[in-house]
């Protein structure tokens, strides 16, 4: 598993979207610098584009999962998930 530390735009591509989902989580404890906790995701969502979807919105999650879509239980929040689906290029939507 990568560390916060070692994170560069090269190499957050090759991150699998549940060791994306497990860093984001762990930058967003563990990073206090709010400029820097910034930065760290922008450098994640620069590979992977992430929804915040209800738990109780079945038909959005399974339209999103066939689009590609990986989705995690949220720690602290019981009514919504997030799902992670890695880009094809830079800075391209899978949309």
């Amino acid at each position: 598993m990568m560390e916060i530390k070692e994170l560069t735009d090269k190499n957050v591509w090759q991150l699998t979207e549940d060791e994306a989902f497990v860093l984001t989580e762990k930058i967003m404890k563990e990073v206090e610098n709010k400029e820097e906790r910034n930065a760290l995701v922008k450098i994640i969502s620069s590979a992977f584009e992430f929804r915040t979807v209800g738990k109780s919105k079945k038909a959005m999650i399974h339209s999103f999962t066939l689009l590609g879509f990986k989705f995690f239980a949220v720690e602290g929040e019981k009514t919504i998930l997030r799902g992670l689906c890695k880009r094809k290029n830079a800075n391209q939507s899978v949309l």
